[in-house]
């Protein structure tokens, strides 16, 4: 089941960038983002963590993605602190499909195998008005076989975000 849910995470949004509508379509500006979420989601889904990012709006002039800061505090006193991309792959009326790649560090690595983990996912996202949108994301953090062990962790994450 990981092997299949990591193929879908790197490959859909592949696929999904292929028939993308025009940028105009897409959210254009910054989001501040807040959410909760369960870790270890095909394992024993025992963590729990806060998922905080800043999402700046797309870059026109590099294919319109979208520079972002990510912040996980997890429940046993972990965090993770992480620079990456996103891109709006898909937009239907108030429905909207967003990918995104982070890598980033971890201060306590002995659950993940190292200290350099990266973080992929995928989320569907519904606007509820101008300035609020939820959303629902499938992550997977890993160290991308850095580390002398990689046991990555797949995550489901519940959010809102502030559009400004």
């Amino acid at each position: 089941m990981k092997m299949t849910l990591k193929t879908l995470t790197l490959t859909l949004p592949l696929i999904f960038s292929l028939f993308a509508p025009k940028s105009y379509a897409l959210p254009q500006g910054s989001e501040l983002k807040a959410g909760a979420a369960v870790w270890n989601l095909f394992d024993d889904a025992d963590r729990y963590a806060m998922h905080v990012a800043y999402i700046h709006k797309p870059l026109a002039q590099f294919y319109d993605l979208r520079p972002t800061v990510l912040l996980i505090n997890a429940d046993q006193g972990q965090h993770y602190f992480a620079a990456g991309i996103a891109k709006d792959i898909y937009r239907y009326k108030d429905f909207s499909i967003r990918a995104a790649f982070h890598a980033g560090i971890v201060d306590e690595s002995e659950n993940l195998g190292d200290t350099v983990e990266f973080y992929s996912s995928i989320a569907g996202l519904y606007n509820v008005s101008e300035l609020l949108s939820f959303e629902a994301e499938i992550g997977h953090i890993s160290n991308g076989g850095l580390g002398d062990r990689n046991p990555g962790s797949e995550s489901f994450v519940l959010s809102a975000h502030y559009h400004f």
